[in-house]
Formats: structure tokens, sequence, C-alpha cells
């Protein structure tokens, strides 16, 4: 089972996604320096098919 995300992770993602679909990309990768440890940071934006919104939603209950 994945984690769940807070609230503001949840919302900084939303907004990463609408600057990058803004940008016209779907995807990003760059480094970050958090605990003293430098991580690559990948994100890849996968449009989910029409058929398997159901699915998802009912990922949230």
């Amino acid at each position: 089972m994945r984690p769940i995300l807070t609230f503001e992770t949840c919302r900084a993602l939303t907004q990463l996604t609408r600057q990058l679909l803004r940008a016209g990309e779907n995807e990003a990768q760059t480094h970050v320096l958090a605990k003293g440890q430098v991580y690559r940071v990948i994100v890849s934006l996968e449009p989910v098919p029409a058929n398997q919104l159901q699915d998802i939603i009912n990922q949230y209950r």
C-alpha cells in the first residue's frame, strides 16, 4: 500500500503538475538536498485512461 501524502504535499504536486503542463512538459528532473543527503528527484506525468478513473477513486475511499 502506498503511503498517504499530506494535504500540503498533494497541493505542491498539483502546483508542479500545472506548471509542467503549462510549459508543455511531462517530466522534470532535479537534485535536492534534504537531511544532509543529495537526492535525485524525477517526476513523470502519465495521463490516466478514463476507464481506470473509478479504480483510482476507489483507492481514496
